[in-house]
């Protein structure tokens, strides 16, 4: 091949990958198809090659698998945290054995969609078992790959913007703070896969003046799936119903929004009128909320504010009696400080327990917080730092066979913990992350000149932020302290999202036509 012909290939293919260029729709879809199979073959790979890696169970994998009557095979003497053990043997429980810790209470959690579905898949893909923990994570790696198609169709630009941009979103997926619940006894991969799934629903609800309705039920879709993780999902329901609402659903004439006389309408019955499509889907997710949040088991509450008074608010305290005075506790529970619920010096053993459930709630402990800022800039630097460790030590992530040593990590993919390790030297660094994607988000959606799916974005941008600051502060001012980096693992996820997404809206800013509207042929 001479030098002319080399050269004539790159242009044609400088062409097809062309800056300014319009892909074609049959472009995306052949793109979005390719880049959705490479990164769940990349995501299988990572999980599977060379031997399964994920997470072993830190105890509280029962209380959700349980409810599939099975129980997971390890050695009677082994310890269940320090390898992986992803297979599960039928198992009939009985009395209390099956749920939250010593209630017995059932815990729901939108991961027992996928549960279940492994659970039927385990025998036809040959694993052991009744429930293998690495069908689960087959079936996830599925749905990643559609959600990264679904990005590569939705997001604005030429092919390779989307491509480059979707890459980001795989390696955060794929890194080892996040893929190794792909295969764990935890309902944390709902969370993370939902906020992904969420982004393209976000995009396709905005993707034109009038919110869609494949894109409001998607979004709701999305939202329900995510928000049934946890019940520290909640905090997502804010924002969905902002996202929601933000733009109109339906199309009206003038003359619709007009009364029968003629005059125009009030500027609330027009903004019902043209949003009752997504008022729906509101209500449906609130009502979703409610009835999710009472179905919670009532002993899990408990040890959340447990934690979120003896775990986090006592021990970092400069007055812990005073603190107890204040929330009208008996003073002799100081030295349940730094207990958990289940500890033998609990203060859920003492006689002065009944006394402090009645006089001490959730809305007061939250508004003793409020009286302190400075107490709560302190919890906030915590969580903070809390967040330059998303690897979880105390969990292993190989099976008892692979060679490895207890509670061994694996790294495999870790550019994402790379980084967020980087930040222990300056932790301020990932609010000034949060404040710079804030405003690259606000600056590109606010464009006029760019077409509504590019200012999509950075109203997607937005909307990530906002929800991680609402997990985070969410976690810091409940469990606090206790399991604090497990506990975060959601806002650590979205954080991580805030880089491809940031540097996607720097892009369509900097070069702008990639963020325009394509120019139409003028007649004649």
């Amino acid at each position: 091949m001479t030098t002319s012909d080399v050269r004539a290939a790159v242009g044609r293919a400088s062409v097809r990958l062309h800056l300014v260029g319009e892909p074609t729709r049959r472009a995306v879809r052949t793109a979005a198809a390719t880049a959705g199979a490479v990164w769940t073959i990349v995501m299988l790979l990572r999980l599977l090659l060379g031997g399964v890696v994920g997470l072993g169970d830190d105890g509280n994998g029962d209380r959700l698998l349980c409810m599939f009557g099975v129980v997971g095979r390890h050695p009677w003497n082994a310890e269940p945290s320090a390898y992986v053990y992803p297979t599960w043997v039928p198992h009939t429980y009985y009395g209390e054995a099956c749920g939250v810790k010593e209630s017995g209470e059932p815990y729901y959690s939108s991961q027992m969609l996928v549960l279940g579905l492994a659970k039927k898949l385990t025998p036809l893909l040959g694993l052991p078992g009744a429930l293998d923990l690495r069908a689960s994570g087959i079936l996830l790696a599925l749905v990643f790959g559609v959600i990264i198609a679904l990005l590569v169709a939705l997001l604005p630009g030429p092919l390779w913007l989307r491509l480059m941009a979707t890459a980001g979103f795989g390696l955060v997926m794929c890194d080892s703070a996040f893929a190794s619940f792909f295969i764990a006894p935890y309902s944390e991969v709902a969370e993370l896969v939902g906020f992904l799934l969420i982004c393209p629903a976000l995009l396709l609800l905005w993707r034109h003046p009038t919110s869609s309705v494949s894109g409001i039920v998607l979004t709701t879709a999305a939202v329900i799936f995510t928000m049934t993780a946890k019940t520290q999902m909640i905090s997502v329901l804010p924002v969905a119903v902002l996202g929601l609402l933000w733009l109109p659903s339906v199309r009206r004439k003038d003359k619709e929004l007009a009364t029968e006389d003629g005059k125009p309408r009030q500027p609330f019955k027009q903004w019902l009128a043209v949003r009752w499509p997504a008022l729906i889907a509101c209500v449906l997710l609130c009502g979703v909320a409610v009835g999710f949040t009472a179905t919670q088991p009532k002993r899990l509450n408990q040890i959340v504010w447990y934690d979120a008074v003896f775990v986090e608010m006592l021990p970092h305290s400069p007055d812990p009696v005073g603190d107890l005075q204040a929330l009208g506790a008996d003073l002799r529970l100081v030295t349940a400080m730094n207990s958990r619920i289940f500890d033998v010096n609990s203060a859920a053993r003492t006689p002065y327990w009944d006394d402090y459930k009645q006089n001490v709630t959730p809305a007061k402990i939250m508004m003793h917080l409020l009286k302190h800022p400075s107490r709560l800039v302190a919890m906030g630097a915590r969580g903070v730092q809390g967040m330059t460790r998303p690897t979880l030590h105390h969990i292993g992530s190989y099976p008892a066979d692979s060679g490895h040593p207890p509670f061994a990590k694996e790294r495999r993919i870790a550019v994402v913990t790379e980084i967020f390790e980087g930040f222990r030297v300056m932790p301020a660094l990932i609010p000034l992350l949060w404040l710079g994607t804030t405003v690259l988000g606000a600056v590109l959606a606010t464009r006029t000149w760019a077409r509504q799916s590019a200012r999509a974005v950075g109203g997607l941008t937005i909307c990530v932020v906002v929800t991680l600051l609402m997990q985070f502060w969410m976690v810091v001012l409940t469990e606090g302290a206790s399991d604090l980096h497990k506990h975060m693992i959601g806002a650590d996820f979205l954080t991580a999202l805030c880089i491809p997404l940031a540097a996607l809206c720097f892009w369509l800013l900097y070069r702008r036509e990639h963020a325009m509207a394509p120019r139409q042929p003028q007649a004649g």
